[in-house]
């Protein structure tokens, strides 16, 4: 069985792979020698062929995840098409994306994986807010995640997507010490939203957004 990991849940991703991992790999040896972790974005079609190919070492089956997904390459697609309808049962592939495409590539995988979360609905969402964020247009940030606030999003779940995107979308573009200290500012809204410092659990993003607008332009 192969996975796809679909939507900015974060938590709900990681209690998957959690139980994936669990299902995988009966100790601790195996779960460190035959579980592999690439990046969709850049990925070499040859790296990601040596990935599938590879065999396991002490479990039955390999474990290998593709975190940004929905970054992979036409010619990534093709390979990973191949692989997951083939008959071949020595790794389990768990995509992971934010969004999936809709290409006849994209559709065949869709056939060939159990697909866990959900895509994010159209109009306003959580990049559109980190999007408005990067490119220091505040204001407009602040209107963004308060229509997700309309939409009845939960915090918990916009706050995933903004780690996501700071993670994805940030890093590289700003200087690394701007995007530490931005992860550190998405730790402390997670925080205040475990412990319920305010009595409107949205302040949290909202401190945060400010917060992370600042740093950028400082």
């Amino acid at each position: 069985m192969h996975y796809l990991l679909l939507g900015v849940d974060t938590a709900l991703k990681d209690s998957q792979l959690a139980k994936i991992k669990q299902g995988a790999f009966k100790d601790t040896d195996a779960r460190a020698l035959d579980q592999e972790t690439l990046d969709g974005h850049k990925l070499s079609s040859e790296k990601l062929k040596i990935a599938l190919l590879s065999l396991p070492a002490l479990a039955s089956q390999r474990l290998i995840r593709i975190s940004r997904s929905e970054k992979l390459s036409k010619e990534n697609l093709a390979i990973l098409e191949a692989f997951l309808s083939s008959d071949q049962d020595h790794a389990i592939v768990v995509l992971d994306a934010a969004q999936w495409g809709k290409s006849e590539a994209h559709k065949n995988i869709l056939s060939c994986v159990q697909v866990i979360g959900r895509e994010e609905e159209k109009g306003a969402n959580v990049f559109d807010v980190m999007d408005c964020v990067v490119s220091a247009r505040l204001p407009m940030a602040l209107k963004t995640l308060n229509e997700l606030f309309d939409q009845e999003e939960a915090p918990e779940v916009i706050l995933g997507g903004m780690i996501w995107a700071w993670s994805n979308k940030a890093k590289g573009r700003v200087p690394s010490l701007v995007y530490k200290k931005g992860l550190l500012v998405l730790q402390e809204a997670d925080m205040c939203l475990k412990r319920s410092k305010f009595p409107d659990r949205g302040y949290a993003l909202e401190v945060a957004v400010v917060k992370l607008s600042s740093l950028l332009k400082a």
